[in-house]
């Protein structure tokens, strides 16, 4: 009961992490606590944490598209900072799944190689338990601390830790002789860690060490009671009707912010509400692809009032939007619950049974592989797609198998 207490004394002077650092291990957080924790959890890394990877270039190589993603060692920073070294656990389960064909974008040329498949459970003491799974061709040396490293950050993901990263596009930037970036592409102001008014110390790009050489985050601004306000109210502007309404009431119990006056609520409102624009700009982005008649067609299908973002009633819906949106413009996907380790080892058999099969096949026909397998499968998937598929694919997977085992 003390502890409680002296959480709630402390909380409107010291930052969320700090405040949550008073909890006693392996004790359940009260409501406002986990709304507290999630806000310390989904703000952004500091910008000197960022690293850029080059995914695609041009034909002459001196621009590339990059993609931003922080190392496995931010993630642990946080969450020791959060919840201290015994308040969190990860366990992993490793696999080695033979027989995939991996096509050399240099050439075009075809091998078989196998693939280390890494789960990854990670445990927040209070919080409960979410997985991540990692892939990596088995040819790289370094494919276990790969596979390792994506597990780790897509289990974090689903707590919010690093979600975000998930959000920033890729950004086309020069490459100078190495084909690395000349230069670092300026991250967007949601991409930036929430500081104290007048904290100059943390600008785009620059970050700042405490007297260890740690880098010192910040969970939750100090700001004026009118300031938070004004920002949720504008952020419910943004997102729409019906999602700021849901948002609210999940972090407040009440669907008016105006009636909110506490300043940690509102700003846990805030996080959550800046999360949500993210999405709802994916959604107008993916809607400007497909095209706007597309959008109301499914809008019509999940049977919603209407085809505005004021008729999306929750962030469950907004994300079920996203999914199929971005899927019909050939997007990446949000990060989606992916199968536990048994599951991947059901999964792996039977798309190593389907290569096997088609190698075989393609030998007897002088075929390639890629071609075989696009016509056993009969349009319900395509070899480009082998490695996305998932257990509700399982059942096609198994009758291309069967349809290739009866070519004599």
């Amino acid at each position: 009961m003390q502890a409680n207490t002296a959480i709630a004394e402390t909380a409107d002077a010291l930052s969320a992490a700090a405040a949550l650092q008073y909890a006693p291990a392996r004790q359940k957080y009260t409501d406002e606590q986990v709304r507290q924790v999630e806000a310390a959890l989904e703000n952004p890394f500091d910008p000197s944490e960022i690293k850029w990877r080059v995914t695609n270039t041009t034909s002459d190589r001196r621009r590339g598209q990059v993609v931003a993603y922080a190392d496995p060692r931010a993630y642990t920073d946080r969450l020791n900072a959060l919840f201290t070294v015994r308040g969190w656990t990860r366990e992993y389960g490793v696999q080695v799944i033979q027989n995939f064909e991996r096509k050399d974008r240099g050439n075009g040329e075809t091998t078989i190689s196998g693939k280390i498949v890494v789960t990854c459970k990670l445990t927040i003491d209070g919080l409960g338990s979410h997985s991540g799974l990692g892939e990596e061709w088995a040819d790289n040396e370094n494919a276990g601390t790969s596979a390792e490293a994506q597990a780790f950050k897509r289990a974090c993901s689903c707590f919010g830790l690093g979600r975000y990263l998930y959000d920033l596009g890729g950004s086309w930037v020069d490459l100078d002789d190495r084909k690395q970036p000349v230069s670092r592409p300026r991250l967007p102001d949601w991409a930036l860690p929430k500081r104290k008014p007048g904290d100059t110390k943390h600008q785009n790009g620059n970050g700042h060490t405490g007297t260890n050489g740690h880098l010192q985050h910040s969970s939750v601004d100090r700001v004026d009671l009118p300031t938070l306000k004004a920002r949720v109210k504008s952020l419910c502007e943004q997102v729409g009707f019906g999602l700021a309404r849901s948002v609210t009431k999940a972090i407040a119990a009440t669907e008016d912010s105006e009636q909110i006056s506490d300043a940690a609520k509102l700003s846990a409102l805030s996080a959550k509400l800046e999360d949500t624009l993210r999405g709802v700009e994916r959604l107008r982005a993916a809607t400007g692809v497909v095209g706007q008649a597309s959008f109301s067609q499914l809008c019509q299908q999940i049977n919603l009032a209407g085809d505005r973002v004021d008729d999306i009633p929750d962030r469950s819906v907004l994300r079920q939007l996203i999914e199929a949106l971005e899927k019909g413009a050939g997007a990446t996907p949000l990060p989606a619950k992916r199968p536990v380790a048994e599951d991947v080892k059901v999964l792996g058999a039977a798309r190593a049974d389907l290569v096997r099969e088609a190698q075989r096949v393609g030998k007897l026909r002088n075929m390639k592989v890629p071609d075989v397998v696009d016509r056993a499968a009969k349009g319900a998937f395509r070899f480009a797609d082998l490695q996305r598929l998932t257990l509700d694919d399982l059942p096609a997977l198994r009758a291309a198998v069967e349809i290739l085992r009866q070519v004599a």
